[in-house]
């Protein structure tokens, strides 16, 4: 009862709230170390930035750490790969830049992972790196050595010398053995999540057939599974589901405002991405980084 209670408020809370995501923006870049939270001392923040902008003349990989005070109602997710966008961590052409986002009031934490460093920074290496690096180290008060260690970290995992064990690769829990008869509502708010992320991918493609491929499949799928005794649900509801599929991608490419971070690549297929519009990027008397983008790769945790 009580996982249903909580599966219908979150549906609810996505149905509300989700597409309303206001992300603000905590300033510009001033260097690899911004902590607009106040976490760091002077000396740790000279430190962490000396190692950092090292790392990035040797490899041209950028690790940026941003501390902030608040996510202002945001979600970690949602913040850390606009944040990643409007500053454009990373070369442009290699997108090989990692953000490791702390907001302080939230007690949470993210690694946002560009495109380039996927393959050498999985989700369940930075997975690893927050469960087994930050989240100690921040409990215990320890902002600057969780940092530098994670930091140190995610330099081996780039040179392939840090690999996630098997004990911490896959941080999703194995909940589908007690859901019993709420499986219908944790089925619907899946397929909800989906929905949105398959909007993000037609107004990326700017197609007007793609979804009329999809509404197709999922309908033809959706109808053998459920309704495979009834002819017309067999035959009608594919049909029905294409044609939605059509609109939805004419509005995705061509009427609807385009989601944030849909760059040459930006985006893929996603889960409220956030807000809609375009950001900025750092200046100042830093240089900025090399304009990289996220993949939305990455893993969240909290201490």
């Amino acid at each position: 009862m009580l996982l249903r209670k909580l599966i219908l408020v979150s549906l609810f809370s996505l149905l509300v709230a989700g597409p309303a995501l206001a992300y603000a923006s905590p300033g510009k870049a001033t260097g690899f170390v911004n902590d607009f939270a106040g976490i760091l001392t002077v000396e740790q923040k000279t430190a962490l930035e000396t190692k950092l902008n090292q790392f990035a003349s040797e490899s041209s990989n950028e690790i940026v750490i941003a501390t902030v005070k608040s996510l202002g109602g945001d979600t970690i997710e949602n913040y850390a790969n606009q944040l990643f966008i409007e500053w454009g961590i990373g070369k442009a052409k290699q997108d090989n830049g990692l953000l490791i986002l702390v907001a302080l009031d939230e007690r949470k934490m993210r690694i946002e992972v560009g495109y380039g460093l996927e393959g050498a920074v999985p989700d369940a290496t930075a997975y690893q790196i927050i469960s087994q690096i930050l989240q100690p180290a921040f409990r215990n008060g320890d902002f600057a050595g969780g940092l530098n260690q994670a930091s140190e970290a995610v330099m081996a995992a780039t040179r392939g010398e840090y690999q996630a064990t098997a004990a911490t690769a896959s941080p999703i829990p194995n909940v589908f053995k007690k859901m019993g008869g709420d499986f219908f509502i944790f089925l619907i708010f899946v397929i909800f999540s989906l929905l949105s992320g398959l909007y993000r991918y037609l107004a990326k493609s700017k197609s007007w057939w793609q979804g009329g491929v999809f509404g197709f499949i999922i309908g033809l799928v959706v109808a053998v599974i459920f309704f495979r005794a009834v002819m017309a649900l067999l035959i009608g509801l594919p049909i029905v589901l294409t044609i939605l599929g059509l609109l939805l991608d004419y509005l995705a490419s061509h009427v609807l405002p385009q989601p944030k971070g849909l760059g040459k690549r930006g985006g893929g297929f996603w889960i409220f991405p956030g807000g809609f519009g375009g950001g900025s990027s750092g200046g100042g008397g830093f240089g900025g980084f090399g304009g990289g983008s996220s993949g939305g790769g990455g893993s969240s945790g909290s201490w």
